[in-house]
């Protein structure tokens, strides 16, 4: 590895994958290796990583950076920055430990906990005792309720030291548990309900049915492709797209009106069912959630399940619109799903909320099949993980270079932020700016970016409708760093 004097992150393993049997824990620890080292490379961070037990010990000269990637990494329990290395041995785990963290513990109550993950002549309680004995003083030991706890972590020849574990994604390696085909709108719902999924091991593609035209499947793809970004390591999933104007007509022309959502569900099954099979995905993901729209009660989801040809996963089915909002906000997506208009909403008449199967089967069977084959036949496939920035919005939102005179906002997340930042900007997260960019003095121009450079392109454009001048640096966190390099090195001519 390059870049400087290495730091250390430690990534513990999930239970989930400790539990299972010799060869499964063998094979979903390669896959989360193989995961965890496509979110590192994805990053631009340098690393050399080593597997310990069950945690993966990641040098690396950038460990925040690091840090805050390997979180999203599914199958990783928790992260930690070392704060200090020592010899495997009590005397030089009680002198480090004592100098490192005398200033973290004085007038605080704390607590030492150790754990060896190879054999030593000593116990885990003697390095406790050794180096406690070194903090008590300056703090008060509290093995009960403790404000500061020190942890040591024993591998090798050598003795990591730490205070904070920060949570990670937990679940599942993304790809270790088969294929699943998302049916996504772009809302909050689908894109949870694909998140659940990839939490849970799956490699999970994506069908839209378009029913918006173009601008809505640009604004959809942006969700998946935000998803993918944050959450997606390991994999390289398909957007499928199909037209169902013609499918809408269709039902709107042949079908009762009071059952136009339900015909609609089952033309989505279908078309979900015939991908899923080209994709030789097991299950279909879906949205739904009992009672959260007609169509979703639970006498008509079990009519739909009637249609189904292949299993249909619910993962909300029991959660609140409140919760599901919240997982969204949490996972990214909010932002971009709360701008999505909801285009289901086919009849303004009362839908049928308790549908029989021989109503629905007969309203179905109105429709021409030969359309729905041919939406299938002529759909398009979009590779997500080739996706540019640039492929989602037009040119006039970006800029590759920064204007002396601009304000320059950081929108991603404040750790980030402190790590490094362009001189002068100020930091403002993506789901605060959507909510607070009006308030901003509209006689400045402004410059955005974020991690990926996937996510600041539609806050411009938003901000240019409001009357704005706003733009996205193009590219992200990288060409950023390059575009200050290369400002800086005409500024001094170096």
């Amino acid at each position: 590895m390059t870049g400087g004097l290495p730091g250390i992150v430690l990534a513990l393993v999930a239970p989930d994958i400790v539990t299972k049997a010799p060869g499964t824990r063998r094979r979903f620890t390669e896959r989360l290796r193989a995961n965890l080292l496509d979110a590192l490379e994805r990053a631009g961070v340098p690393h050399a990583v080593q597997l310990r037990g069950t945690r993966f010990v990641v040098e690396t000269p950038q460990p925040d950076v690091a840090a805050s990637v390997l979180r999203h990494v599914f199958g990783i329990a928790t992260v930690a920055v070392v704060e200090a290395v020592a010899r495997a041995e009590i005397e030089d785990i009680a002198r480090v430990g004592g100098e490192r963290f005398r200033p973290a513990v004085e007038g605080k109550r704390f607590a030492v906990r150790a754990k060896k993950l190879d054999a030593y002549p000593f116990s885990t309680p003697d390095i406790e005792r050794a180096l406690g004995a070194a903090l008590n003083g300056p703090g008060k030991v509290d093995l009960t309720n403790p404000e500061v706890t020190v942890h040591v972590e024993l591998s090798g020849d050598r003795a990591f030291l730490f205070t904070h574990r920060q949570p990670a994604a937990g679940g599942l390696p993304a790809g270790v548990q088969g294929r699943a085909l998302a049916l996504v709108s772009g809302g909050f719902d689908s894109a949870v309900a694909a998140w659940r999924l990839m939490r849970r091991g799956a490699e999970v593609h994506f069908l839209y049915c378009n029913l918006g035209g173009a601008a809505h499947e640009r604004m959809v793809l942006q969700v998946v492709k935000v998803l993918h970004e944050l959450w997606g390591f390991g994999l390289r999933p398909r957007f499928h797209v199909l037209d169902f104007v013609p499918l809408v007509d269709e039902l709107r022309r042949r079908t009762e009106r009071t059952l136009w959502q339900m015909v609609l569900k089952v033309l989505f099954y279908r078309a979900a069912a015939t991908v899923a099979r080209m994709e030789h995905a097991d299950v279909v993901v879906t949205g739904e959630a009992v009672g959260q729209v007609s169509s979703q009660t639970l006498p008509n989801l079990a009519t739909l399940d009637h249609f189904a040809e292949v299993p249909v996963l619910r993962p909300l089915c029991g959660h609140d619109k409140s919760e599901i909002v919240a997982e969204a906000r949490r996972i990214g997506t909010a932002p971009l799903s709360e701008r999505i208009p909801e285009i289901c909403g086919l009849a303004r008449v009362r839908p049928s909320v308790s549908t029989r199967v021989r109503v629905l089967k007969r309203e179905v069977e109105k429709i021409d099949p030969n359309l729905l084959e041919a939406a299938i036949r002529r759909r398009r496939t979009i590779d997500v993980h080739a996706v540019k920035p640039e492929d989602l919005r037009a040119d006039y939102l970006f800029v590759d270079e920064i204007p002396g005179d601009a304000v320059v906002i950081d929108c991603r997340e404040p750790e980030l932020y402190r790590i490094w930042h362009v001189p002068g900007a100020v930091n403002i997260p993506v789901a605060e700016l959507l909510a607070t960019f009006r308030r901003l003095d509209r006689s400045q121009r402004y410059v955005l970016y974020c991690t990926f450079g996937t996510r600041t392109p539609l806050l411009a454009e938003l901000m240019q409708q409001a009357g704005y001048e706003a733009y996205a640096f193009r590219g992200g966190i990288r060409a950023v760093e390059r575009a200050v390099e290369r400002a800086f090195e005409l500024e001094t001519g170096s």
